[in-house]
C-alpha cells in the first residue's frame, strides 16, 4: 500500500519538476533571470522533496483517519500552499547586484508554489483508487 503513495510522490515530483523548470526557463528568458537565486537544480530538489513529503503525510493521515483522512489532507495541502505564498513576499532572498528587476521575484515564485499541489490533486485519484 505504501508503494502506491511513493510511486505517486515520484510521478508528481517528475512532472512538477519538469513543469517548474520549463516555466522557470521561459520566465528567465522573457522577464528576469533569477537563476543565480533559484537554479533549476534547486527547483527540482524542492519539488522532489516536497512531493515525497506530501506522499508520506497523506499515507500517515489516511492510515490513522480513514473516514475523514482525504478531507483533512486536502484542506491541509490547500491552506498550506496558500500560506506558503506569503514566504517569498515577506522574506525575499538577498539578490546579487547582477539581477536587474528583483521586484519581479514574488511574481516568479508564487506560481511555483501551486505546481506540486495541482499535479497531486490531478493524479492522486488515479494512483490511489480504493480497491474494495
Amino acid at each position: 500500500m505504501l508503494v502506491r503513495y511513493i510511486i505517486l510522490g515520484f510521478v508528481v515530483a517528475i512532472l512538477s519538476s519538469a513543469t517548474g523548470i520549463a516555466y522557470s526557463y521561459k520566465y528567465y528568458e522573457i522577464l528576469a533571470d533569477f537563476s543565480v537565486v533559484l537554479p533549476f537544480t534547486k527547483i527540482a530538489w524542492l519539488f522532489t522533496s516536497g512531493s515525497l513529503l506530501i506522499a508520506g503525510l497523506y499515507f500517515v493521515i489516511n492510515k490513522f483517519l480513514k473516514s475523514v483522512g482525504l478531507l483533512i489532507f486536502n484542506v491541509l495541502l490547500a491552506f498550506g500552499t496558500i500560506g506558503s505564498v506569503i514566504i517569498p513576499t515577506l522574506y525575499p532572498p538577498v539578490f546579487p547586484e547582477t539581477i536587474e528587476m528583483p521586484e519581479f521575484y514574488p511574481g516568479f515564485v508564487i506560481p511555483l508554489h501551486f505546481m506540486v499541489p495541482m499535479i497531486w490533486f490531478a493524479l492522486s485519484s488515479f494512483f490511489l483508487k480504493n480497491k474494495a
